[in-house]
Formats: structure tokens, sequence, C-alpha cells
């Protein structure tokens, strides 16, 4: 017996019809010509999303202790800043979180720069601070997509100067519990 078909919110929203007239950006009001549009992900593999403006530079993210060893990240380049670039940069994080492993390894003193191609998974240190540089090469907007809320982790993104960077848009969904196994209690965050 086969398992039923994957049908994403774009393919039950347009019909099959629709989708071969799908323009290049993937975004529904490209077609309904509605600009008044809404995008929210619908229980994706994450639980955060923050769409940065950023210049090139090198970046520290930085993380305290938390309640995880370890945590998947993708950093995403986006197309456009607000709430339209961060959930196009939301659906490449979502198709890299849901192949469950990560491409790469990143532990303390790292460095990577942003891909539409690759997870990351971030070792932390047992106790202390744990930073990874973020290298980005031309200004635009970039999205970090993680596996736990940053506040589980006092995370931040610094500039080269060491001031907090604020995102301009997120999407946070608190759906996804936390079981007995991975913090020793149960709660949803």
């Amino acid at each position: 017996m086969s398992s039923p078909a994957t049908i994403t919110r774009r393919q039950f929203g347009l019909g099959a019809a629709g989708l071969t007239s799908l323009p290049a950006s993937g975004c529904l009001s490209d077609i309904t010509d509605d600009g008044g549009h809404e995008h929210e992900h619908e229980d994706p593999p994450w639980e955060w999303g923050g769409l940065y403006e950023l210049e090139s530079g090198t970046y520290t993210y930085a993380y305290h202790e938390g309640p995880d060893p370890d945590m998947r990240l993708a950093v995403v380049p986006a197309d456009e800043g607000g709430e339209h670039g961060l959930f196009h940069a939301g659906e490449t994080a979502t198709e890299l979180f849901e192949k469950a492993e990560a491409d790469t390894v990143l532990t303390d003193g790292d460095t990577t720069r942003p891909s539409a191609d690759r997870l990351y998974r971030v070792d932390f240190e047992s106790d202390g601070e744990t930073t990874i540089e973020l290298r980005v090469e031309s200004d635009g907007y970039y999205s970090i997509v993680t596996e736990h809320v940053p506040a589980e982790f006092e995370a931040e993104l610094r500039s080269e100067t060491g001031g907090e960077m604020t995102t301009d848009v997120t999407e946070p969904h608190s759906s996804h519990s936390h079981g007995e196994d991975d913090h020793g209690d149960d709660h949803d965050h």
C-alpha cells in the first residue's frame, strides 16, 4: 500500500492547473495579484526565523548555555526584506531541515557563510559561551532559522564592533514541544 502524496499549501490553493503557471518567485500573490497577502509557515520543522539586513563583513553569533547540547541552524540569503523575504527564506530552510541530518557541524570558533544549500548543526560548549563567525560577502537580507528559539540560549548576532544586530522581522513557532528525553521535563516553548 503506498503512502498518500504530500500536498503543499501552494498545491492545495492552486490546484493542479495552477501549478503550471506559478511564477519563478513561487509566491501566490504573483498569480492572484493580492499585494496584501499574508505569509505564515504551517508547523515547520524549526522554531524560529529572523530576517536581518546585513552589510558585508564578519558577524558573531554567540550562544550561552541552554537546554540542548546542539541545535540545527540555516543561514539563508533572502531576495528581499520584510515578511515576504522571511517567508521565502523560511521555505528554503524548511527544505533543509526536512533532510534531518546537518551537512556541516560547527563548534566554538568555527566560521560559516550564508547558503541556501546547507544545514548546520552547532555543537555547544558544555559551559560558557559558544561563538560562530558568520561571513557575509555582500550587503543584503539574510535569514537565520533555528531549531530552537534564540532566547533558550540567550543567543545574539553581533556586529564586528560587538553591537547586537536586530531583526527586521521574526517568525516564531512555539508549537514545537520538547519531551522528557530532550530536557528532563515536558514543556512547550
